[in-house]
């Protein structure tokens, strides 16, 4: 009977050690699942974090483009074209200068740019619609039509390309050293007027009364003033390329400084 006893004690605490052991190991599966869920969780907790670190500086860049100004502002020359001395400079406030010198032939212009889709684009005030101011005009006995420009400069005056519209007819003159231009006496349709060296602009005018032969004009302020509308430029790595805004139509380089 003792033996008995001694024998059930036994098996007790065999099945008892052998619970410990299961439930001791359960412990053991149990803690290294808790482990193995924090570090999976905190991993893509890490994941989403960066994704959400890395999406809020692309929005700041976005709203803030403060790097991409940065890049762009400074001075930009003209390559490649003999004699011609162009460029522009772009400022950290989104202003820009535009310059352009061709022998004694100084001409300039500013405004706004902005950068959109690898591309800078320029836009000045606009254009006041006309280069001349006419300041008379009357009917004489004179067999002739005449055109005066008045100006204190007396190269400007002698540089006037005008085109006279009559009757579906059309002449050309250019104005004298006096800014004296000239065509015989005939009912006007209309008068074009276009400064040789801003030759990109006509200014055109409708005469109040066609039988009018004599006319007077002067140049407005803003004559060697360059303009800009949706100017646009792509950005390279070491400058701009694209249109002149005074040169003939071709692509140009413009190397940043």
């Amino acid at each position: 009977m003792v033996r008995s006893v001694h024998l059930n004690n036994w098996a007790c605490g065999k099945v008892t050690d052998s619970v410990f052991e299961l439930l001791k190991c359960e412990e053991i599966i149990v803690t290294a699942l808790s482990f193995y869920i924090y570090f999976v969780e905190m991993k893509y907790g890490l994941i989403l974090l960066s994704i959400l670190l890395l999406s809020n500086t692309m929005n700041a860049q976005l709203n803030n483009p403060q790097g991409r100004t940065d890049k762009l502002t400074g001075e930009y020359y003209l390559q490649g074209v003999m004699e011609t001395a162009s460029g522009f400079k772009f400022n950290a406030d989104h202003s820009f200068q535009f310059f352009f010198s061709y022998g004694a032939l100084d001409r300039s212009g500013e405004g706004r740019w902005e950068e959109k889709d690898n591309k800078v684009i320029l836009n000045s005030r606009k254009y006041p619609g006309s280069d001349f101011a006419l300041i008379t005009s009357n009917k004489n006995n004179s067999d002739l039509i005449t055109i005066k420009i008045i100006d204190s400069n007396s190269f400007f005056n002698s540089h006037v390309y005008c085109l006279l519209k009559s009757g579906g007819i059309q002449t050309e003159q250019f104005s004298n050293n006096l800014g004296l231009i000239s065509f015989p006496k005939q009912l006007i349709d209309s008068i074009s007027l276009a400064f040789e060296f801003c030759g990109e602009r006509r200014s055109v005018f409708l005469p109040l009364d066609p039988s009018h032969n004599y006319f007077e004009f002067k140049f407005e302020p803003w004559i060697m003033e360059v303009f800009f509308s949706g100017f646009t430029l792509e950005i390279e790595k070491n400058g701009l390329i694209g249109p002149h805004p005074l040169l003939k139509p071709a692509t140009y380089h413009f190397r940043k400084n």
